[in-house]
């Protein structure tokens, strides 16, 4: 009984890898994009994207995030002294990158550091 179980779970395994990569052959690849327009919608939609993708708190973004390039820098805030004053240094901590893109007519939002994509639902954008 256990000589046939191992044939037929080894192909099970194989038929199923085999499945997960036909649906990817058929994804066009991912080209850097920009927004069409931006409304306080989009901008939440990017916010959640952001702080699920990261952790965290909710980042501010500006009404023109992404309408001119593909690439939005996130820069940590610095840390202030008991006098309210910026203490230079005080971290190290490198700005985190995320990149605008379409693929398959589809505004997708990248965070290279996690290698993590986020379809984004109700977000229109255009190839760069």
């Amino acid at each position: 009984m256990a000589k046939l179980l191992l044939p037929l779970a080894t192909l099970l395994a194989l038929g199923g890898c085999q499945g997960v990569k036909d649906t990817s052959i058929n994804s066009q690849p991912a080209k850097p994009a920009i927004l069409t327009s931006v409304n306080p919608s989009v901008v939440a939609t990017l916010q959640q994207a952001i702080q699920q993708a990261k952790g965290g708190a909710l980042v501010t973004l500006a009404d023109s995030v992404f309408t001119k390039r593909s690439e939005l820098l996130i820069d940590h805030a610095m840390s202030k002294g008991p006098d309210g004053r910026v203490i230079m240094g005080a971290h190290n901590i490198k700005s985190e990158k995320f990149i605008l893109q379409l693929r398959n007519n589809q505004c997708e939002l990248y965070y290279p550091k996690k290698e993590l994509t986020t379809v984004l639902e109700g977000v229109i954008c255009k190839e760069l």
